[in-house]
């Protein structure tokens, strides 16, 4: 289990300490290496050169051992890309044992005529002396390529925890049995494989306790103890029969204590039922007690209502009354208001009437003025004498107002000022015609102009649209009405 000094994070100066422990052993791993590849060289160069390698000698030393490191490094390589090829490392192991016979083999002595055939045996301390030094270098390779697998993560920990000896010597057949299950179940844990082996003692003890032997127990009973020897876990242990009757004794304890409760229970709930129909039927009676109080207050407040009513009817009644008699003088009032400003506004009226005759006389002299100054530059044919009686009658000056000619004097077209003229002065003749209810048709109209119908249609057209949106026009044409219904007047009633 992880303590809490564990979690605690290293201090300062213990990581600058482990840094510098990491740098010297980096720094003496690559020495003794060093040491060690250089004196296995001397000594596979030495011994390839006494087994006739001749000039391949300088490089026999340099395959064997770079071949240990070349291998190591493929087998990392490969766990890194997962696909581990355990050859690779098989064949490193091979080349170590292969360069630590070579570099022993250097240290056997010459033959002699006494030794002719000398073994590794003859000098010991000489094969030792040339093969610490290839054993120091495999050595040091190995423990750098498990530390690279480890920091790579390229290793899973899949060892196997170890027994402990002094279990082994105090209890050498259940710690045989217990080493046996970790081995063909492949727990690696030693504490998981105690924890097993706990469950499963105990469940055997308390199954003797039960039933004397396993023999006498129940199958279903028994199996669970024989699945723990394949790795299965073990069930709750079977209870004695004296555990049984104090379990027996507590459930029932614990029924009794139930029923109790329930009928506890059900009978608070009898009372609080009890209760909530007292409290449903006082506040029963309560409120049929205050709706009928309040049925009492609503037919006095009707009753009070209706009597205030009555008055205000009665009063409402000698007010409306009054009001009537009251609007009835005064309409009589406003009757003669009325009769005397009705009075006042015909004399007003009659004042403005001969006022705008008079008016209306001076217009038609002047306008007779104007006609008598235009006839020095009008055509020889000239608007008929009842031209001033269509003045009068709308429809009939439709026919008469065509005495305007369309050629000029000296019998040429007129020029374009004098048709923009003539268009003007018919369109306000229309206006005046539509404006007097005496619209004539496009055929009576242009012929009075001595035109096509086309253009009298286009004259009227014309006018009607001026009418609505020109309010100076609109205004020229009311008076140009005028002046024709005053010199249609003044035309008849001259003797």
């Amino acid at each position: 289990m992880t303590t809490a000094n564990s979690m605690k994070a290293p201090s300062r100066s213990s990581l600058i300490a482990f840094r510098f422990l990491t740098a010297a052993i980096i720094i003496g791993a690559a020495i003794v290496g060093a040491i060690g590849f250089a004196g296995s060289y001397d000594s596979l160069k030495e011994l390839a050169e006494n087994k006739g390698f001749g000039g391949f000698s300088y490089f026999l030393p340099v395959g064997v051992d770079a071949g240990i490191i070349v291998l190591l490094g493929l087998d990392l390589w490969l766990t890194r890309m997962r696909i581990p090829m355990p050859l690779m490392r098989q064949s490193a192991w091979i080349l170590t044992g292969a360069t630590i016979y070579f570099n022993a083999s250097a240290g056997i002595p010459d033959p002699t005529t006494a030794n002719p055939y000398p073994s590794l045996w003859d000098d010991p301390v000489a094969v030792g002396m040339h093969a610490v030094l290839p054993l120091l270098f495999v050595a040091t390779v190995e423990a750098a390529r498990h530390a690279v697998r480890r920091l790579a993560h390229l290793a899973e920990d899949n060892s196997m925890d170890r027994v402990r000896t002094i279990r082994w010597f105090l209890d050498p057949l259940r710690t045989f049995g217990l080493w046996r299950r970790m081995r063909l179940w492949e727990i690696t844990s030693y504490t998981k494989a105690l924890l097993r082996e706990k469950e499963r003692l105990v469940y055997l003890y308390r199954l003797r306790a039960r039933y004397g032997s396993p023999r006498k127990a129940p199958v279903e009973v028994v199996l669970p103890l024989r699945l723990a020897d394949y790795g299965e876990p073990l069930p709750a242990p079977p209870l004695t029969e004296r555990e049984e009757a104090e379990q027996a004794e507590a459930e029932a304890r614990e029924r009794a204590r139930e029923a109790e409760r329930e009928a506890r229970a059900r009978q608070e709930r009898e009372e609080r039922e009890a209760q909530e129909a007292k409290r449903r039927e006082a506040e029963r009676e309560e409120r049929e007690a205050r709706e009928k109080a309040e049925r009492e207050a609503r037919e006095a407040e009707r009753e009070a209502a209706r009597e205030a009513h009555e008055r205000g009817l009665a009063r409402l009644a000698a007010q409306t009354e009054a009001r009537l008699r009251e609007a009835r003088e005064a309409a009589i009032l406003k009757a003669e208001e009325l009769e005397r400003e009705a009075r006042i506004e015909a004399e007003r009226h009659a004042r403005e009437e001969a006022r705008m005759r008079e008016e209306a006389q001076a217009k038609a002299d002047e306008v007779k003025r104007r006609e008598a100054a235009r006839i020095p530059s009008q055509t020889s044919l000239e608007p008929p004498r009842e031209s001033h009686d269509a003045l009068a009658d709308p429809r009939h000056a439709s026919a008469s107002r065509g005495s305007r000619p369309a050629p000029s004097q000296n019998g040429n077209t007129l020029s374009r000022e004098a048709l923009k003229a003539q268009r003007e002065d018919a369109e306000l003749h229309a206006a005046s015609l539509i404006l007097a209810n005496a619209r004539p048709t496009a055929k009576e109209f242009g012929g009075l102009y001595n035109q096509r119908e086309t253009w009298g249609g286009d004259r009227l057209r014309e006018a009607s649209k001026r009418l609505n949106r020109d309010a100076e026009f609109r205004d020229r044409a009311e008076k140009l009405r005028l002046e024709q219904m005053l010199t249609s007047s003044a035309t008849h009633n001259t003797p």
